[in-house]
């Protein structure tokens, strides 16, 4: 192979390097692979060379030999190629058929080639090709291919390819000329190029069967290292969770290493250097000797297994150690391993035992009563210095002999230890223990079995409790029991009679509840219980034996539309004020009736809410006398704006016919706006008698017909004066509503008479609104800061027109004009504010408030 390289004219650095580049790419490309790990027998081609160092291999043959080459995949695919001709590219790969002819020549007609022999053969479009087979781990994946060309020495059969063009439908001149193009060579020059293509088909199925090779290899070292560091990684967690770290020592260079707990049980950074210096440092200074003693015991033969002290970040914490020496072959001691254990909670742990178990004997050696603990066989393990006093012998006197022996009656004793042991435990079990000198102490046996780790009843622990005491006090219960059935005999007598007065006082009470129809109720919100009287019962319309009486049950009687304000009263009614509400319910028989509720609440010595009670009385009766007179009273008010405005209209009339006896025109017109008044007013009453309300008006209603009739008056068939009215939905009080219907009365009329002349058109704008509508919608420099700011004054009515404006003769607020005069005073009259602005015409800002506001 080395031989045909050589005479074949490429560069051998250039090829090694090549594969070299194309090995180190294919290792990456596998690598990198996101797939499950393979083989190289589930390799493709394309996936085993890389293009990118072959391709300039390719460029080098074809510029010395000129033969046209590629790399095919079984499947036919090209993966790299260099010269391909245009009758190949443009004609033959082109149409279907052709192309067909092309790729059963890459895959049968170059098929059956053995391992490093060629195969040449003409392709079905009549041109030479040569094969060779790529071969990686014995398995075929390619071929090289050489060929699109002809023989310098054969002659070329141009009918044959201009049938072909025919056939095919190709242009035949361009195909002719793309025939001409195709290289004719000799055939020693074929010979050299295929010994080249040889080589190179060995070369690239060898190195691509090291590299698969290689890259296996080097995956099962990277599963082994990532093995190796999962162990070490899980070494040493479970290091970490059982507070055991490992060391080891080398005595030959006085090298110690640590494990990553050992350096953090110790409190030391990782990569200290260490030696047994340091490690002997970090130990407690009052333990350092011993551990120092131990550890070159152990050097000597001695088993070193220790628990000691260290300082680790300033705190001091228990180790235990123990180590296991090495030895070289010919015995010499060359180091050891060990382990070291975080032992500082155990330590604690045991500590607090210790002082426990030294606090508990201390509360049973402090115990009155006797004590003492009992083996499974019944004989006294030990005893509490009551028991000695109780006995009357010493304590190594007791220990050890029949807990029975102490008792006035040995097997009852017995019977209930027996006992115990089946049932567990023992209560209240009475004995009497004999003293030393002979004196009985009557007592009550309390004992439950104690057992070991296993659950095995190893003894039993009991205590007596004295009833000298008890047993006096019984005597003496006993003897006052005689006189005290005497007394209870006859305070029986005194709570029947108290008894059966109070019954005829409830039943008193009861009937004046239902002569009056009220009911009382008691709710103990400690014990949940609510007491109902019977009169609760009727006005509910429920029997008295119904129970279950809670407040939500109250609360669905009470009328949907006011649940809402009787729940509300109620919670109000919590922070301690007494309060009352009128409200509706409805009875299971769906009839509706009005109640008045009432309650109040006690609180007890800690200010804590303890009881609630009340009245309901039932005032459906009382409720519908009111409406009715209600309604008498609504049609006498009625009536009463209906005669006012009868006669104001009267007044209208007798002015009218009045004025027809005079001929001066200001008298007349002093009539006519008189008229004009009382027609204001009787309007008011009219509107008020129309009306659902009593006693306010819509006054926005009122000042459209007000204006229509003025306008009517003064403004006959519509003489180019129009009527603009910006009038927001506001309810006054009569109080109110009349001195404002006047003022606009006299406002208008003035505007109609002087402030457009004949034949002047114009506008009269009237607005009604509240004060914050006015400053949001009207932007009228130098209006009233102060009434703006004024929270007493809410409405403002302003009278605004274009005509000639009034007179600067005219002073304010002092004019000489009847009409004004009475706007000023009807204006003072309901605590109003009134602004004349003169430009532009004549605008009069009149602020106010409601009486009912």
């Amino acid at each position: 192979m080395t031989e045909n390289l050589r005479h074949s004219g490429i560069n051998r650095k250039r090829v090694e390097e090549g594969m070299y580049q194309g090995e180190q790419r294919f290792r990456s490309k596998l690598g990198n692979s996101p797939l499950p790990a393979r083989t190289g027998e589930d390799l493709e081609l394309v996936e085993i060379l890389d293009i990118q160092a072959i391709q300039p291999l390719m460029d080098d043959l074809y510029k010395l030999t000129h033969i046209p080459i590629g790399l095919n995949d079984l499947k036919g695919n090209v993966l790299v190629g260099v010269g391909w001709q245009d009758i190949c590219t443009k004609f033959h790969r082109v149409h279907p058929e052709a192309c067909r002819h092309c790729l059963e020549s890459d895959i049968k007609l170059s098929s059956g080639v053995s391992p490093g022999q060629l195969k040449m053969y003409r392709c079905k479009n009549n041109m030479w090709d040569i094969a060779t087979p790529i071969m990686v781990g014995g398995r075929h994946v390619g071929y090289v291919f050489a060929g699109q060309f002809f023989f310098e020495d054969e002659p070329l059969d141009y009918e044959l390819f201009r049938v072909q063009a025919r056939k095919y439908g190709f242009n035949e001149g361009e195909y002719i000329a793309a025939l001409e193009k195709v290289p004719r060579l000799s055939r020693e020059a074929v010979d050299t190029g295929m010994g080249f293509v040889m080589t190179f088909a060995s070369m690239l199925s060898q190195l691509s069967y090291s590299n698969i090779k290689l890259v296996q290899t080097l995956e099962e070292r990277d599963v082994l290292v990532h093995s190796l560091q999962k162990t070490r990684e899980n070494f040493d967690r479970a290091q970490a969770v059982g507070n055991i770290g490992s060391w080891r020592i080398d005595l030959r260079n006085n090298e110690l290493t640590w494990s990553d707990e050992t350096y953090r049980i110790f409190g030391i950074p990782k990569g200290t250097p260490l030696t047994y210096e340091t490690f002997l440092s970090e130990v407690h200074p009052d333990d350092r000797e011993y551990v120092d003693r131990e550890w070159k015991a152990g050097l000597k033969g001695d088993m070193f297994d220790i628990e000691h002290r260290i300082i680790a970040d300033d705190k001091i914490k228990w180790v235990r150690e123990k180590a296991y020496l090495e030895f070289d072959r010919g015995g010499v001691l060359i180091g050891g391993f060990g382990i070291t254990q975080d032992i500082t909670e155990r330590k604690r742990t045991e500590e607090a035992l210790r002082l426990s178990n030294i606090s508990n004997r201390s509360l049973i050696e402090a115990s009155l009563d006797p004590l003492v603990t009992i083996g499974s066989d019944g004989k006294i393990t030990y005893v509490n210095n009551s028991t000695e006093i109780v006995t009357g012998y010493s304590r190594d006197e007791l220990i050890g002999t029949d807990f029975s022996d102490y008792f006035s009656e040995p097997e009852k004793a017995k019977e209930g230890y027996r006992c115990m042991f089946q049932k567990g435990l023992l209560r209240d079990y009475p004995l009497e223990i004999r003293h030393k000198d002979g004196h009985i102490t009557p007592v009550l046996y309390n004992a439950s079995v104690y057992k070991d780790e296993s659950g095995k009843v190893i003894g039993v622990f009991a205590a007596a409790r004295d009833i000298t005491v008890l047993k006096k006090v019984e005597k003496a219960l006993k003897k006052a029991h005689g006189n005290l059935e005497k007394l209870v005999e006859k305070r029986t007598w005194q709570l029947e009679k108290a008894y059966n007065s109070l019954k005829e006082s409830e039943r008193s009470l009861s009937e004046a509840q239902r002569m009056a129809h009220i009911g009382n109720w008691d709710w103990d919100l400690v014990t949940g219980k609510i007491h109902l009287s019977d009169e609760v019962y009727r006005i509910f319309g429920r029997a008295p034996q119904d129970s279950g009486a809670v407040y939500e049950e109250f609360l669905n009687y009470v009328h949907p539309d006011d649940r809402d304000s009787v729940d509300n009263i109620f919670k109000r009614s919590l922070i301690g004020k007494r309060r009352g509400i009128d409200h509706r319910i409805i009875l299971d028989n769906g009839e509706e009736r009005t109640v008045h509720t009432e309650l109040e609440v006690i609180f007890d010595q800690n200010n804590t809410l303890v009881r609630t009670r009340g009245i309901i009385q039932d005032i459906t009766e009382r409720k519908k006398a009111e409406e009715a007179l209600e309604k008498i009273q609504d049609t006498y008010i009625k009536e009463i704006h209906h005669r006012i405005k009868n006669n104001l209209q009267v007044i209208s009339s007798l002015l009218s016919l009045e004025a027809e006896k005079f001929s001066d025109a200001k008298m007349l017109e002093s009539f006519r706006e008189s008229q004009n008044r009382v027609a204001s007013m009787a309007l008011i009453h009219e509107e008020l008698y129309k009306g659902n309300e009593l006693d306010t008006l819509d006054f926005a209603v009122y000042l459209q017909k007000l204006t229509a009739d003025l306008f009517d008056l003064y403004n006959p068939g519509n003489r180019g004066v129009s009527l603009k009215l910006d009038l927001e939905t506001i309810p006054l009080d009569m109080d109110i509503a009349i001195p404002l219907g006047i003022i606009v009365n006299e406002l208008v009329s003035n505007s109609l008479k002087h402030a457009f002349p004949a034949g002047k058109t114009g506008e009269i704008h009237i607005s009604l609104c509240k004060k914050e509508s006015f400053a949001a919608n009207y932007d009228i420099p130098g209006l009233c800061p102060s009434c703006m700011e004024n929270n007493d004054l809410h409405y403002i009515l302003a009278v605004e027109d274009n005509g000639k404006g009034i007179s600067e003769k005219i002073e304010f607020p002092n004019p000489d004009s009847l009409g004004f005069q009475l706007v000023n005073l009807l204006v003072e009259q309901i605590d109003g504010y009134m602004e004349l602005k003169r430009n532009n015409g004549t605008k009069f800002f009149i602020w106010f408030k409601n009486l009912e506001t």
